[in-house]
């Protein structure tokens, strides 16, 4: 049980801690950036499944991690690993109110390797920041 809610902490820590995933919630994501997360799931359903029990509370998306990661349908890294960013699932909202998203993610080959939790919004392509001189 001592090691059950280490790999809880870790994963919820390496979840939200994650400067590039969690911290800003009007990030807007968009195919080729770089994000650093904690998890990923390897197929929609089960990404979805956490995405469920995230809309309702934060124990409950505990919970869906540790199950999807002791069935195999997800993994856990010590620390933060990065991906790049190639598309996205699907927009929501998670049990504190902040703008979510599921973002499917792959190495820089284009290989796609997973669905991913970050908050934000995805968008096709980002707005250009004028500068003035």
């Amino acid at each position: 049980m001592k090691y059950l809610m280490i790999a809880l902490i870790s994963v919820f820590i390496s979840l939200v801690c994650v400067p590039s995933a969690t911290a800003d919630n009007s990030r807007e994501w968009s195919a080729g950036d770089l994000i650093s997360v904690g998890l990923v799931c390897r197929d929609e359903e089960s990404i979805l499944k956490i995405v469920r029990a995230d809309v309702t509370s934060e124990e409950l998306v505990l919970m869906a991690m540790n199950q999807s990661i002791m069935m195999g349908v997800c993994v856990t890294f010590e620390g933060a690993m990065r991906f790049l960013v190639q598309k996205a699932l699907v927009h929501y909202k998670d049990h504190a109110g902040r703008a979510s998203i599921v973002l499917g993610v792959g190495n820089s080959n284009q290989d796609f390797l997973g669905w991913v939790l970050a908050t934000g919004k995805f968008v096709s392509e980002k707005k250009s920041e004028e500068t003035s001189i």
